[in-house]
């Protein structure tokens, strides 16, 4: 989860992923659109990968087979954005002169 300020356009953050499986097993861990960030594992029970990522939209990450197939596991980054503080100035609607 990336959660952002009223100002804030974008998440910019250091994202750690990390799987594990009972046998060994030749896997890819892939963000959807965004095919240049991609690690993948050749026969392994484990992996872990660490990327920084910038993004303006949620995010699906996704533990695939090595020919990119399959769906094995995916989540979800999603960015919370904090709702604007409306402030209402208490003024009286008409002023007397005297």
């Amino acid at each position: 989860m990336c959660t952002l300020s009223a100002r804030q356009e974008q998440c910019d953050t250091e994202v750690t992923a990390q799987w594990r499986s009972p046998r060994s097993e030749s896997l890819c861990l892939v963000i959807a659109g965004q095919p240049q960030i991609k690690r993948c594992w050749e026969e392994h029970a484990e992996g872990v990968y660490t990327v920084r990522l910038v993004f303006r939209e949620d995010l699906l990450v996704e533990l695939r087979d090595l020919q990119l197939q399959d769906v094995l596991a995916s989540k979800a980054i999603t960015i919370i954005r904090e709702a604007l503080r409306l402030r209402h100035r208490r003024r009286q609607p008409w002023d007397i002169l005297s």
